[in-house]
């Protein structure tokens, strides 16, 4: 008689682990292979919310069936605490623990703007408000952080200017001013740092070498060009000769320039007018790329002092005012 209630103990033990096991194994393959989503579908999950409230949020937008399997899930894998906010993209047929690892992970979607070269501060502070990644405003008083200055550039820079590096970037929903700023920085850091060997024999500092590549950056937009551009700034530097930029009146004019460049525009005293001032203005005039910089560290082998715009884009290089002006008078008579 005990023989048989042990074996039917026993039995029944049995049936029920292996309905546990069966049970088990269908949840798990539920969760992890059964898709949950049905469609493309993105979810803003709040800063500060719970495993409850962003399971509820879930469900509610169609990513997952079961809010309280989500909730059993996630906490059975610990992960209750480590659910980041954010803006996410939950592809179709994706499963619930695809769904809950995006969220740990905080793999959360990425929009991107491109920043081309040659742009000043405000210019790219424009460019961000008009793709709608801030409020231009706001962008230009952060540059005009003077502790965040010094956090990222030290006391070398004067501003953000020529710093900002053109590239094309890539962020989360709503970013920050000074995020943006920081990425930028970065970058060029990133950019600038393994570039300074090949500059040795140029005595400047980083400064003004980042500011003579934004020279070169808007003198020409010819890539070829950039190391003859260089070459007659740095040999006018060397014998103390003007630099005659016209960009840099530009610059220095501010919103007082529009589009019309005057001769006595080229004599207003400005610490930017290098028809005026010696030397380099103080600081950068735009936000150069990589190959300007290039072209600034390590300029082209060559003795020209001159050159007037051909009208194609390009320019023609002369070693001497004589034929720098029979140049002027081919090219722009």
């Amino acid at each position: 008689m005990k023989s048989k209630k042990f074996f039917y103990i026993t039995a029944f033990i049995i049936v029920i682990l292996i309905l546990l096991g069966a049970s088990y194994l269908a949840v798990s393959r539920y969760i992890h292979k059964v898709p949950s989503v049905s469609k493309d579908i993105i979810v803003e999950i709040p800063k500060g919310a719970g495993l409850k409230e962003i399971s509820s949020k879930l469900k509610g937008s169609g990513v997952i069936k079961s809010d309280k399997l989500f909730i059993l899930y996630v906490m059975s894998e610990g992960w209750q605490d480590t659910l980041k906010a954010g803006e996410y993209e939950f592809d179709k047929g994706s499963t619930m623990s695809d769904v809950a690892s995006k969220i740990v992970t905080g793999d959360v979607l990425l929009y991107r703007v491109t920043i081309p070269e040659g742009l000043t501060v405000k210019e790219i502070a424009g460019l961000l408000n008009k793709k709608g990644v801030v409020e231009e405003q706001e962008f230009i008083l952060e540059t005009e952080n003077k502790e965040l200055l010094r956090e990222l550039l030290g006391h070398g820079a004067i501003s953000f200017e020529g710093y900002l590096f053109p590239e094309t970037y890539s962020y989360s929903r709503s970013p920050k001013s000074q995020e943006l700023i920081r990425l930028m920085v970065g970058r060029f850091k990133a950019v600038y740092e393994p570039l300074q060997d090949i500059g040795d024999k140029v005595s400047l500092t980083d400064n003004e070498i980042l500011t003579l590549a934004s020279i070169i950056e808007k003198e020409t937009g010819a890539a070829f060009e950039r190391p003859m551009i260089s070459a007659v700034f740095h040999n006018r530097l060397r014998i103390g000769m003007k630099l005659d930029s016209d960009p840099t009146v530009i610059y220095g004019m501010g919103e007082s320039y529009n589009g019309n460049l005057r001769r006595r525009d080229l004599r207003e005293v400005t610490e930017y007018n290098t028809y005026v001032i010696k030397g380099l203005p103080p600081g950068p005039i735009a936000n150069p790329g990589k190959d300007s910089i290039v072209a600034a560290l390590n300029p082209a082998d060559v003795n020209y002092l001159y050159f007037v715009s051909k009208g194609d884009g390009t320019h023609h290089f002369s070693s001497n005012y004589r034929e720098h002006q029979r140049a002027v008078f081919k090219y722009q008579r």
